[in-house]
């Protein structure tokens, strides 16, 4: 009898409604998934790893037509590219199936605020229309690939 008091006595507790699941993180910024995915190659500051990185810094892809540096983050690159007399050879990892339109478009706005103040501002609109155009294309090109030069007149970049 005592057990069934206690079992009637406790049932309020175990019957309480599961708690509401915790709020999920707010979105990343353009900043904050630079700080999260980038930094590693291009350092905090931009100043890229000498050999592997080239630096964001007066960079022909920030710099050159917009779609370019788009191509780039979608699709990523390996190496071969020459900038300020310095060779770079690492792999720039493709980010189609990572980040959506609008999170790339916050990177490459955050980049460009940073580092070409006077572009103008990329859309999510505009990573969808290059995304659906290399949706085809192979991943990780050459930097002479037409598809990511980083140089406005899709020769291979050189500083």
């Amino acid at each position: 009898m005592r057990t069934r008091l206690l079992l009637l006595a406790l049932l309020p507790l175990s019957c309480k409604p599961a708690p509401e699941p915790a709020a999920s993180p707010a979105p990343l910024s353009g900043r904050g998934i630079f700080m999260a995915r980038c930094i590693a190659c291009h350092q905090p500051d931009g100043s890229g790893l000498a050999g592997i990185c080239p630096p964001l810094e007066n960079s022909p892809a920030l710099s050159g037509p917009p779609e370019n540096l788009i191509r780039i983050l979608l699709l990523g690159m390996k190496g071969g590219i020459v900038r300020h007399g310095s060779a770079y050879s690492g792999i720039m990892p493709a980010w189609r199936f990572d980040l959506n339109d609008g999170q790339i478009a916050d990177v490459i706005n955050d980049l460009c605020l940073r580092w070409n103040p006077g572009a103008p501002a990329i859309t999510g609109e505009m990573i969808r229309r290059i995304r659906d155009e290399t949706a085809s294309q192979k991943l990780f090109p050459t930097a002479s690939d037409p598809e990511v030069s980083e140089s406005p007149n899709s020769l291979p970049p050189r500083l």
